[in-house]
């Protein structure tokens, strides 16, 4: 798998849910080869449109239920950050390892600038020789402004010098559909089947379904197509600058 040329890796997401979309089976491979992992995740991840499809009172083919969940915003927060958290676990990052900025930007609202603070912030404090990891800023038409904005944000600091090593992976559901420019080709990884195995149990983590313990499954309510592109094709695209 990848190699990292410094001893720490840290990845940065937008939303819960797109450290395992987009680079969990380069995190789970970073782990197995000793690395120190550190998972970031710059937003609340509130503005999903699954908050509101929890509290509508129809009820859901997907979980087999009636909606009637009805969560504020930070509740909704703190489902999702669960998720994650178990997430991680099954890709082997440490708890501790799991970061949010002290003031979280609102989904949808990630501006380059801010988002090269928090990433310049948590460089400084973790390690400023790390390999730095986000989501490659693809067309603007091809997927989330804020997965975009983040990927640029971490592109520019390493033109800039700040950072000095990135690898920047493409969402597998974007990859396969947007025409790249020659020589702007990802490279695929097939994840082997020790990381194979812990990808399925990092998607249970989004798949739970447990009201009565606040699990809500918004990752499997949001994304279900994408979480099983992710089971079924277990790929890694990516592109590593030097």
């Amino acid at each position: 798998m990848l190699e990292k040329p410094s001893n720490t890796v840290i990845y940065f997401a937008p939303h819960q849910d797109d450290e395992l979309l987009t680079m969990g089976i380069d995190i789970a491979a970073s782990v197995k080869n000793g690395y120190d992992v550190h998972v970031i995740i710059v937003t609340d991840g509130a503005s999903s449109n699954v908050r509101l499809r929890l509290g509508n009172r129809e009820f859901c083919d997907q979980c087999g239920e009636q909606h009637v969940f009805d969560l504020t915003k930070e509740d909704f927060t703190a489902t999702r950050d669960q998720e994650l958290f178990g997430c991680c676990a099954a890709l082997g990052v440490k708890r501790e390892n799991v970061h949010f900025p002290e003031e979280r930007i609102v989904d949808g609202n990630i501006t380059l600038d801010r988002a090269k603070e928090i990433i310049k912030g948590f460089v400084a404090s973790i390690d400023p020789e790390a390999t730095v990891c986000s989501i490659y800023p693809n067309k603007p038409e091809a997927h989330h402004k804020d997965h975009r904005t983040l990927g640029l944000a971490v592109k520019e600091l390493y033109e800039e010098g700040v950072i000095k090593h990135i690898v920047l992976m493409e969402e597998p559901y974007v990859a396969v559909e947007v025409d790249h420019e020659p020589g702007e080709e990802p490279t695929i990884f097939y994840a082997p089947d020790d990381i194979a195995k812990q990808l399925e149990e990092a998607v249970a983590s989004y798949f739970l379904w447990d009201p009565a313990n606040k699990r809500y499954a918004v990752g499997f309510h949001s994304v279900p197509d994408e979480m099983n592109q992710l089971k079924t094709e277990k790929a890694l695209y990516y592109h590593t600058y030097e």
